[in-house]
């Protein structure tokens, strides 16, 4: 296997607990996709944790693939799940690899941040 790309990126929560309270709908319906707001918390207090994770990791994918979010690749084109275990998975929808890639990813908080960690092994 060879590494196809690195990507990392750190988010304050507050700064998403702040969107939230401002626009959390449109904001949720703009990032997250429907498998993913199914997994949102219904507790309040974990919110603004699990949506600064989310955005985090598919930041970190978008470096990784070396395009950002932007024209080429959306926030909805990244799916990140997680496993019976709460391993997190990425899956692209659309495509937006071609070729036999492995997406792995790390998403850890603080209080006050959240990070994400991605590397994309081609096969």
């Amino acid at each position: 296997m060879m590494i196809y790309g690195i990507g990392i990126d750190v988010v304050r929560i507050k700064r998403i607990e702040e969107i939230l309270i401002r626009n959390e709908e449109h904001f949720l319906k703009k990032i997250l996709t429907e498998k993913e707001r199914q997994l949102y918390p219904k507790e309040r207090m974990k919110r603004a944790e699990f949506v600064a994770g989310r955005f985090a990791g598919k930041e970190a994918v978008a470096k990784a693939l070396g395009t950002g979010i932007g024209s080429k690749l959306k926030w909805k084109d990244i799916e990140i799940g997680r496993l019976a275990s709460g391993q997190p998975i990425v899956k692209l929808n659309d495509d937006k690899l071609v070729g036999d890639f492995t997406i792995h990813i790390s998403i850890s908080h603080t209080d006050d941040l959240a990070m994400a960690k991605v590397i994309i092994e081609q096969k």
